[in-house]
């Protein structure tokens, strides 16, 4: 329902600004709201997952920057990942050694202390 809503107001009130390599498109209000800033949304072609959004468009939904972000004129820095979604609560997020859900520490028996013991030479 939530959605629905969300499309009318895009329909009747919003501007299309741009749109990113993954599909989202990214509005603006066309209508003034006196001293407060214009209102700015993302619609996203696949899920709604945050995680997905480049960070030249979230400075720009947060009004960090007043320049709409083009795809063109941005540089790829060889130490730069491609974005890739949260996977927390997913077969994929990452668990380390001591977390109670890692299969390895079951498999291995993999302690999370070592005892000090005072005669053990090093």
């Amino acid at each position: 329902m939530k959605d629905i809503f969300l499309y009318l107001y895009t329909i009747f009130k919003g501007s299309l600004v741009g749109e990113d390599y993954h599909g989202n498109k990214y509005y603006k209000s066309n209508i003034s709201h006196g001293i407060k800033k214009e209102k700015r949304w993302v619609i996203y072609k696949k899920e709604n997952d945050p995680t997905n959004i480049d960070p030249d468009w979230h400075a720009w939904l947060n009004h960090v920057v007043t320049e709409i972000p083009q795809i063109k004129n941005k540089k790829k820095y060889y130490w730069q990942k491609k974005i890739t979604p949260n996977s927390t609560g997913t077969k994929n997020a990452y668990l380390p050694k001591g977390h109670i859900l890692n299969r390895e520490k079951k498999e291995n028996k993999i302690k999370n202390y070592e005892s000090w013991n005072p005669n053990k030479k090093k």
